[in-house]
């Protein structure tokens, strides 16, 4: 009856059949059983076998369930196993290969544990999510299953972070390192943590340890230096910047040739109601309501009723602001050294916006047919003021700029925030997905990331507004206006703020018309590329950058921040 309830396959994403049975793995050796290098000729064609197995089956079909699976709806061609290493004589580190007929290849860690029937039934049944595979060995019945699941696991990588451990493999080692705040952060280790999964959705696996940790997992892997991690230590210990979720230790595997790649980070916990996306939503929801009943009270109310979050979106500007001082900061470190804006860097911008728009043109050209009726003029609109657009782009281009580029965060918005306590504290320092780890970690304009909250502020108020005027098309004539007006007090307070924490600091331009060409350069950016997006992905939404690139093209080159 134990097996039985352990080979209920519970998908996450999809239902299924109440009742689906797992592979069935013979192991003769426990994890010696998966290794192909060792033994006389019979075991070497039993573990042959076992791989084929679970490459074959049982990491296919496992893996194509889990949020953490960047290629949805792809079918995997074959997986292969590029590295494993037994940690402990407990647990196994895998980093497969999975192969893709049209995302190619892509690399992934997934640590595996081992549970028998001697272990309870409790045991066993807690498990079944995070399942892999039914396993035997010499009559012995148990599972195989995700590592992470296992809370003595978690708590055993807290650990070997706080012994700033190595483990010898064949072919590399498992480094385990600590901040210099892991102790204030983890506590001293007498007591194992409780661990839970965390709420948020996330393209890696995300664990709460106690009260006090966050343990990211990163499931897609990417060799070399992680941004995320080396903005933390820098953050952390060199910059003492404090609104961030402070580095505690990390875990990687480091190859023989001194190649890293990370496999897993630990934070300190930030305890937060939610990101500043769902409570700008929430706030603009509340006031679109009374809009909706109240129309001629509210108008005469604006001056007063944002005052609350305009307050606060002033405190993420001076914050973003204190992350951009704090990232240029001098160190020594050539990785973060702040450097001269040059004029090669100003044309080679100047450049690449214009090759994104000429590119996103042509395919906002092919899906004009098939966009909504009512999106077709407003496209319409921009192709045919293609000329202009590129030429305006073009005269974004300043003289020179003295000011100097450094590292930033590169994916900004307002899901990437915390509120805490009437402030924020800003999370996920590893960039946008989509680029390599060496483009993550160039430096640029943390301009950029003004660009891309404001363009946040964009996407909340025309979300806000499309939940509102739900099933009622009449209504957008009425609240279309009093989401104009929040966006435009919204950007004028964050940038306020932003304004008065960078004002004395190298990375803000010193003339501020420069300032204002390269911010509305990357807002035009920004939003290009969130057409192509839209047209690739959620069609419905394309509007929302449209709109976005129409406001930004009748723009003045106004000055942003003075």
């Amino acid at each position: 009856m134990a097996l039985l309830e352990c080979t209920i396959r519970y998908d996450k994403q999809r239902p299924m059949t109440p009742y689906t049975p797992l592979p069935l793995l013979h192991v003769s050796d426990g994890w010696e059983s998966f290794f192909t290098d060792r033994g006389d000729e019979a075991t070497l064609a039993m573990a042959t076998a076992l791989q084929a197995q679970l490459t074959g089956v049982v990491l296919p079909d496992f893996m194509v369930q889990q949020r953490w699976f960047a290629a949805k709806g792809e079918r995997i061609e074959h997986v292969v196993i590029s590295r494993q290493a037994i940690w402990k004589r407990k647990w196994l580190f895998l980093q497969v290969q999975v192969n893709l007929p049209h995302a190619g290849s892509q690399t992934y860690s997934l640590p595996l544990a081992l549970a028998w029937e001697e272990d309870g039934l409790e045991t066993l049944a807690a498990r079944q999510p995070d399942t892999l595979a039914r396993v035997s060995q010499d009559g012995r019945q148990g599972i195989l299953y995700d590592a992470y699941a296992d809370e003595t696991f978690c708590n055993e990588l807290l650990e070997a972070m706080r012994q700033q451990a190595f483990f010898p493999q064949s072919c590399g080692r498992l480094k385990f390192s600590a901040s210099a705040d892991f102790a204030r952060l983890a506590g001293d280790g007498s007591t194992p943590l409780p661990v839970q999964p965390a709420t948020a959705t996330s393209s890696n696996t995300t664990l709460r340890l106690g009260d006090r940790l966050f343990l990211k997992a990163c499931r897609r892997l990417w060799a070399g230096i992680n941004p995320e991690l080396e903005m933390g230590r820098f953050l952390t210990e060199v910059a003492s910047y404090r609104y961030i979720a402070p580095l505690a230790g990390a875990l990687e595997f480091e190859d023989n040739d001194g190649t890293l790649t990370t496999l897993a980070l630990v934070q300190g916990l930030v305890a937060s109601p939610g990101d500043a996306w769902s409570y700008t939503l929430a706030c603009l929801s509340r006031f679109l309501d009374e809009c909706r009943h109240q129309p001629d009270a509210m108008r005469r109310q604006l001056d007063t009723c944002h005052e609350a979050i305009l307050r606060q979106l002033s405190t993420l500007g001076r914050r973003t602001g204190g992350l951009h001082c704090a990232l240029a900061t001098p160190s020594g470190d050539p990785a973060f050294d702040p450097q001269p804006i040059t004029s090669a860097d100003l044309q080679h911008w100047v450049r690449q916006a214009g090759a994104e728009a000429a590119q996103t043109l042509e395919k906002l050209e092919r899906h004009l047919p098939h966009l909504a009726r009512d999106q077709q003029p407003k496209a319409q609109g921009l192709l045919t003021a293609r000329p202009a657009l590129l030429a305006k782009i073009q005269a974004l281009l300043p003289l020179a700029v003295e000011a100097v580029i450094t590292r930033y965060h590169g994916d900004f918005h307002l899901g990437q925030v915390l509120l805490v306590n009437e402030d924020f504290v800003l999370i996920d320092f590893e960039g946008e997905p989509g680029r390599t780890l060496e483009q993550r970690r160039r430096k640029n304009s943390p301009l950029r990331d003004v660009a891309g909250m404001l363009r946040s502020f964009n996407y909340a108020a025309n979300c806000a507004l499309t939940q509102a005027v739900a099933g009622n098309a009449a209504s957008v004539d009425l609240l279309e206006p009093f989401v104009i007006d929040w966006e435009r007090r919204g950007r004028t307070a964050f940038l306020a703020g932003y304004g008065e924490a960078v004002r004395s600091c190298p990375v803000y331009p010193q003339d501020p018309q420069a300032a204002a060409n390269l911010l509305q350069l990357f807002e035009l950016e920004k939003a290009f590329y969130e057409l192509r997006y839209e047209l690739d992905n959620r069609p419905d939404w394309v509007h929302v950058p449209l709109g976005g690139l129409t406001t930004l093209l009748l723009k003045n080159n106004r000055l942003y921040l003075h």
